[in-house]
């Protein structure tokens, strides 16, 4: 099985929805404004009722009640929103790509601590741009849901990993890819902003990491999310790469602080969502 192969999968099994593309290409362009974006959401009472609920949680403690589209958008800003949108879309893209015996729970965890650390360490490093690191983090591993789907035994295969081998490294040795790389080819199948596909194509990329500080969080944060969902089987000391961790200039306290966060905010994120986990 190729990449392609899995690509054309996936593409047949699920099509991002015409909202996700309308609202990024509103968020681009300058003539769009928040009424309009507004009347394009109204549109979608699952997408409307959850942006509601999110701009009144307690992530953004806003002081009175959000009760209009236009306000909520206002308050939570237009990346939140496309975020949002993107974590509805992966909801449904995770329940109909997910076979039967696969462990969505464990799935949408590992997914949401590398979207909120990725996201965390990104804004602790001034990093432009931070809000699309929660997206990256959530769309990662796209990947393992399709290999797993279409060739169930070779995803088994790759989740026995060992003392000396990682999880990525058993990847490779199996499938002669990444979960990432299938991941980013379903991206830019999806059309998503090619940006977005290049740090997920190169997210296990050492010298990459080691040159880009962008990649080097990405490449950060997924390591540090597989060890939060498998701390037995591959503890954070053995998931770390020092010499990334090294160059972004990030301590122990720094990274704990980081999982910390993720754990926190993966369960208010979680409530708002709530995605199907049962198959």
């Amino acid at each position: 099985m190729q990449i392609t192969d899995y690509t054309r999968y996936a593409s047949q099994s699920f099509t991002l929805p015409e909202i996700c593309v309308r609202i990024r290409k509103m968020l681009d362009d300058d003539s769009s404004n928040i009424d309009d974006i507004a009347a394009l959401v109204g549109v979608d009472p699952s997408l409307t009722s959850k942006l509601l609920k999110l701009a009144n949680s307690p992530l953004f403690r806003f002081r009175s009640q959000v009760d209009s589209i236009s306000k909520a958008i206002n308050v939570i800003g237009g990346e939140a929103l496309y975020n949002l949108v993107m974590a509805e879309t992966a909801s449904s893209a995770f329940s109909q790509l997910a076979s039967k015996d696969f462990d969505l729970v464990r799935f949408w965890n590992q997914s949401l601590y590398c979207a909120l650390v990725a996201k965390d360490l990104a804004k602790l490093l001034r990093i432009r741009g931070s809000e699309k690191f929660f997206l990256l983090g959530l769309m990662h591993n796209l990947g393992e849901l399709v290999v797993s789907a279409k060739t169930p035994n070779l995803a088994e295969e790759c989740g026995e990993f060992s003392d000396d081998i990682s999880p990525w490294q058993k990847q490779k040795n199996t499938l002669k890819f990444h979960f990432t790389d299938c991941s980013a080819a379903i991206m830019r199948d999806w059309l998503l902003p090619e940006q977005l596909c290049y740090m997920v194509e190169h997210i296990h990329d050492q010298p990459k990491a080691l040159s880009n500080k962008e990649i080097a969080v990405l490449y950060s944060a997924l390591r540090i999310s597989a060890s939060m969902v498998a701390e037995k089987e591959f503890p954070l000391t053995r998931a770390l790469d020092n010499d990334v961790t090294k160059q972004l200039d990030l301590d122990d306290s720094a990274i704990q602080d980081a999982m910390r966060f993720a754990r926190m905010e993966a369960s208010k994120m979680l409530s708002i969502m709530k995605p199907k986990v049962a198959a």
